[in-house]
């Protein structure tokens, strides 16, 4: 089977940072080697851990191969924080919203229900407006991220 080695080096070192361990500053760290041997031997050659042979169950990694480890885990592996936009509310909207107390507002957008997924979860709020004397609330479900509605009636 053909495959692009570097790819899978580049992979297998990101996961190497998963299971690491006794990390020493500017020394590098061990982890656990349960990896392919070629790879982790392209790895030694490339001088990011040390010689993987021995009976030992962990592999030592060099500063760069650590912090090169970190930074491709990062990169490959970490959710990327979402920039959140301030809701659109008009005027009125913004107003009766900002009414209901902090805590009634939180339990309205964590208790939605949504017709897409067909469960209760949270929605993530993108607009509101006023439409016969109701507050409508329209977001996303944070769940699969289509779009849902609140409507809050006026008392």
């Amino acid at each position: 089977m053909k495959y692009d080695e570097d790819k899978v080096d580049e992979f297998t070192l990101a996961l190497l940072y998963l299971v690491s361990h006794g990390r020493e500053e500017s020394l590098g760290a061990r982890a656990w080697k349960g990896f392919d041997w070629d790879t982790l031997n392209r790895l030694h050659d490339k001088g990011l851990i040390s010689n993987p042979v021995g009976k030992a169950k962990s592999i030592g990694m060099t500063e760069e191969g650590f912090l090169k480890s970190q930074s491709l885990f990062e990169k490959h592996f970490m959710k990327k924080a979402e920039t959140l936009a301030f809701p659109d509310f008009t005027v009125a909207a913004k107003q009766r919203w900002q009414q209901i107390p902090e805590k009634t507002r939180k339990d309205i957008l964590d208790n939605i229900w949504c017709p897409h997924c067909g469960t209760g979860g949270s929605m993530q709020l993108k607009k509101g407006v006023i439409e016969d004397r109701c507050l409508i609330l329209r977001g996303t479900c944070k769940k699969c991220g289509k779009d849902v509605a609140r409507l809050i009636e006026s008392e």
